[in-house]
């Protein structure tokens, strides 16, 4: 497996590496916003890890661009003591700061199908869509929607349903193909607002010949970092 770390040069780093590597995980390690693009755009990653005074401390890294891997890869928020040489992972993947949370978010993120940072900007299109919380194959007739956007990141789908981030799904576009694509909930609109339509972002693990198509004459075209959100001032 592979993960991508954002850190600058440093002790704190090389524990990261050398940690990483007993847990037999190779690592990338990205110091500005342009070796970030490099990274996601040449290779596949498992998850991300960001130091904390590097996220302090850089302010010339994008901060939309963190956002997207946040959004995109599971992730954790790493800090090195140098006075015991203990490592602290921080996050929901991770669980809570203890000196093992790095072991625990790295056997989680082999769960996680490796991908790159896709980069698309969102279109409006509402395409008939199936929502399935479990495998469509192991029965249940799914959730009739449609979409609000879409992108190469992925799409927002109208639901009422709770999910949580993170969750994963199975879609799919009956106008476009039969096949369900495996997608992960970036995030969740509740129901209730005025203003805000309830649904999902749902980021997608692949995109099939098919969808690549249908984006192309949707006139989806790989120009930003957003990923697919709600309609806005309703």
């Amino acid at each position: 497996m592979r993960m991508l770390l954002v850190a600058r040069d440093g002790r704190a780093k090389d524990r990261f590496i050398e940690a990483l590597a007993a847990l037999g995980a190779d690592c990338d390690v990205a110091r500005t916003s342009e070796e970030l693009l490099a990274a996601t755009r040449h290779a596949r990653y498992n998850g991300v890890l960001f130091d904390v005074p590097t996220l302090i401390r850089a302010k010339e890294l994008d901060r939309r661009l963190l956002q997207a891997l946040a959004e995109i890869y599971p992730t954790t928020r790493l800090k090195y003591d140098p006075a015991t040489d203990v490592i602290y992972a921080l996050g929901t993947e991770a669980g809570p700061g203890v000196s093992d949370g790095l072991s625990v978010f790295v056997a989680a993120c082999r769960d996680f199908l490796p991908r790159g940072l896709r980069r698309g900007e969102r279109v409006e299109a509402h395409l008939p869509a199936v929502l399935w919380r479990g495998r469509p194959d192991e029965g249940g007739a799914g959730e009739k929607t449609c979409t609000l956007n879409i992108s190469y990141l992925g799409c927002f789908v109208f639901t009422s349903t709770p999910w949580a981030k993170g969750e994963a799904a199975w879609i799919a576009f009956p106008d476009v193909s039969a096949e369900a694509l495996r997608v992960r909930v970036a995030w969740y609109e509740p129901w209730g607002s005025r203003r805000v339509v309830p649904g999902v972002g749902l980021a997608f693990e692949d995109i099939p010949e098919a969808l690549d198509a249908e984006l192309r004459q949707l006139g989806c075209e790989p120009a930003d970092f957003e990923v697919a959100s709600g309609a806005k001032g309703l």
